[in-house]
């Protein structure tokens, strides 16, 4: 019973030690971690003591130089020596005072824009009176404008009338000059067509050419004519070589192809008759075409002058249920076309088949009909030699005469009244021109707007005074080139340096140019290169973050001694529960050896 209780005191006392060595481990990790908090702290301290800002220099109307915080409000904000900047969003919209951008949306020009900030106040009876006058002028002018465009849309429609006639007669002068064209050309056509007919009549009578030289069956004038119509069929070959190809000094050898397909040469030998030039006339217009290429003499188509009417021996052997011989091929006016028509054969190609039946089968043609085809061809064929005596050609009519007259405008284009210009007299020059120069940056492309300077109107008297042409506002709610920039923002010095360095804005300075219009233009300039600002300490952020080292340090220093005093509790407890451990430990190592005793 006793050792059981001692060892139940002994398992107590055991895990009472163990619970006191963890609370003594997780204290010192603990004070690890305020150790590396306080490193922590100390690194954002080190860092913020390198912190910089910028601020903005200004100078008062004395030229005193002081420092302020750069903020937006800051920087425009009018002094009388300040340059005057302005900041753009992203998309090039300049940011703007919630009171400027009200003056501006309540101002319909830039007149009433300046008379919000008081420019005019000092003249304020002058400029009512001017504007009075000014509001007459007007008045005057809108009359005199609706008059004008009355007059100009009365002489609009008249030039339109002008316009839609001047377009008629125009048409008529093209189809007058279409006429005339192709009446030229025809006049071209009828000059050459009229060459050609005179050269026609002027042609001699082939036909008389060569019954001349020949003769007729009649009174045959030629040897070898005379021959032939005999009998002598060798003889009229020297004929027909002067015939197929003459040119008028001799014959040539040539080879060509009969009606029924067959070869014949020419011979050399032209006999007598190579001393007759005028038969090359009669050569040469067997051998000519017409401009599709068809020969132009061709047979009379009589195949039989003893027989009324024209005959065709070939259409006559078909229908009489035969086939035309060669004999029959050859001698005929005719070519058979396969389809049921003929075409008559031209006088060269009937030379060329006569002179093949001549070389060629004179045996088997009986005298008759060798007579009879000589005939044919020279009282008949031949005679096609002479052409229809031609028909003059007609000239064409010229167009009627252009009886068409050109429309005339002498109507003057009306003047437009001339505007009334209104100005006014300003004597804050520099203020003027801070509030011009905004004006024009809101109203009108804000990444680059141009505005005129301030000019002097007069200069007698106690001081002068200026003024600027007044301007129309074109800005409207759907088309606006400024934003309003935000309060919370709009003197936080923290916010527009973090917005310039990350280039969530961008600056433009207002800068005068040079020449003699002297405009001012707003040109972009990156914030490092303005004058106006200076890079100094961050003396808030260092201050800030030292107070919070400081804090973070006492913190640590208090927690640190409160976790030292715990460890020591921990410790004293520790010994105590060990002193009790190595009693317990030996109470039952003497209770166990009286045991043994006991037994033994």
């Amino acid at each position: 019973m006793g050792l059981s209780a001692s060892q139940a005191r002994l398992l107590s006392i055991t895990t009472r030690l163990n619970n006191n060595e963890m609370e003594s481990m997780l204290i010192t990790n603990a004070k690890l971690r305020l150790s590396d908090k306080n490193s922590d702290k100390k690194q954002n301290y080190l860092e913020a003591l390198d912190a910089t800002k910028f601020e903005y220099v200004t100078y008062n109307s004395t030229g005193t130089e002081s420092n302020m915080a750069f903020t937006f409000n800051g920087v425009n904000q009018y002094q009388p020596m300040k340059n005057q900047y302005t900041f753009h969003n992203a998309t090039g919209q300049v940011l703007v005072s919630g009171k400027d951008a009200r003056n501006f949306e309540q101002s319909g020009n830039l007149y009433e824009f300046l008379d919000k900030y008081g420019l005019f106040d000092e003249s304020k009876d002058e400029f009512e009176e001017q504007m009075a006058e000014y509001n007459k002028q007007m008045d005057e002018y809108n009359k005199e404008k609706a008059e004008y465009d009355k007059q100009l849309a009365d002489y609009e429609q008249k030039y339109q009338d002008y316009m839609d006639d001047l377009n008629d007669y125009n048409q008529k002068v093209d189809a007058y000059n279409r006429e005339m064209e192709k009446y030229q050309a025809d006049m071209a056509q009828y000059e050459k067509d009229y060459q050609e007919y005179l050269d026609a009549l002027n042609k001699p009578d082939l036909y008389a050419t060569f019954s001349g030289i020949v003769g007729t069956s009649d009174n045959p004038t030629a040897f070898c004519y005379e021959q032939a119509l005999n009998g002598s069929s060798g003889c009229y070959l020297h004929l027909l070589n002067h015939l197929l190809d003459f040119n008028g000094q001799g014959g040539r050898s040539f080879t060509y192809t009969t009606s029924s397909g067959k070869s014949v040469t020419t011979g050399t030998s032209m006999g007598g008759m190579g001393t007759t030039p005028e038969l090359k006339d009669v050569s040469d217009a067997l051998n000519e075409t017409n401009p599709d290429g068809t020969p132009t003499r061709v047979c009379d188509g009589d195949d039989d002058l003893n027989t009324p009417g024209e005959q065709n021996m070939l259409a006559q052997a078909k229908a009489n249920g035969g086939t035309p011989t060669e004999l029959q091929v050859l001698m005929s006016d005719y070519i058979d076309n396969g389809d049921g028509t003929y075409s008559l054969k031209s006088l060269k190609q009937k030379a060329i088949d006569m002179y093949y039946i001549l070389q060629h089968m004179s045996g088997s043609v009986n005298t008759t009909d060798m007579k009879n085809m000589l005939i044919n061809f020279t009282d008949g064929d031949m005679q096609k030699l002479t052409l229809p005596e031609p028909t003059p050609p007609t000239p064409p009519t010229p167009p009627d005469a252009f009886d068409g007259v050109k429309p005339t405008f002498d109507l003057a284009a009306p003047n437009p009244p001339e505007m009334p210009v209104y100005t006014d007299k300003v004597y804050n020059k520099p203020l003027a021109q801070w509030y011009i120069n905004l004006w024009y940056a809101m109203d009108a492309d804000s990444i680059n707007p141009d505005s005129d300077t301030l000019y002097t109107i007069h200069n007698e008297g106690e001081r002068p005074y200026y003024t600027v042409p007044n301007v129309e506002k074109a800005t409207n709610e759907r088309n606006k080139f400024y934003i309003v920039m935000d309060d919370n923002q709009a003197n936080n010095e923290e916010w527009l340096n973090f917005a310039l360095k990350k280039g969530i804005i961008t600056m433009t300075q207002a800068t005068a140019q040079d020449g003699e219009d002297n405009d001012i233009t707003w040109e972009n300039i990156i914030y490092s290169n303005v004058s106006e600002l200076v890079e100094v300490e961050d003396s808030e952020k260092i201050a800030k973050a030292e107070a919070e080292y400081q804090d973070g340090l006492l913190e640590v220093q208090i927690k640190d001694k409160k976790y030292d005093i715990e460890l020591k509790k921990l410790d004293t407890e520790h010994n105590a529960l060990q002193q009790q451990l190595e009693s317990i430990k030996s109470v039952m190592d003497k209770n166990t050896e009286r045991s043994f005793k006991a037994f033994s």
